[in-house]
């Protein structure tokens, strides 16, 4: 009698580890549908500009110097995290407007070896720099 409330208590811990791992599995597999959709959108958004690097620090979204529209746009969840902001000025860019300063949302990749107070080339996707293609003395081979 012991024995078979044993097995019977195994037994459902077993199903509902299963029905667990199964819920991840496609909840995992919907997100990374997300984030694929959302990486072809930011390639398709991307331009390539030359900018002087002013500043660059990690701060919370409030304290970034952002527009308002994209502190709106970022998830409530996200709000209290610091985020890699570099200020820069734009250079050379196709868009109508000239010489800005601006602040960015960085990758984390580049954010670690974006020299400051240097003219850069990078690839950005509305306010986030996504890809650096050329600075002086920079080594670009660590982002790979």
């Amino acid at each position: 009698m012991f024995l078979i409330s044993v097995l019977n208590i195994v037994i459902i811990v077993l199903a509902v580890i299963v029905v667990i791992l199964v819920v991840l599995y496609f909840a995992g597999s919907k997100l990374m549908e997300k984030q694929a959709n959302a990486e072809k959108t930011m390639k398709q958004m991307s331009m390539t500009m030359t900018l002087l690097v002013i500043d660059k620090q990690k701060l919370h979204i409030k304290d970034s110097g952002l527009m308002k529209q994209v502190q709106e746009a970022i998830p409530f969840y996200m709000r209290w995290r610091r985020f890699p902001i570099v200020k820069a000025r734009i250079i050379k860019a196709n868009v109508a407007g000239g010489a800005q300063v601006m602040s960015f949302i960085c990758d984390p990749k580049v954010y670690k070896i974006m020299p400051v107070k240097t003219e850069v080339k990078v690839t950005i996707a509305g306010v986030y720099i996504t890809k650096l293609h050329s600075a002086k003395g920079v080594d670009l081979s660590k982002l790979k």
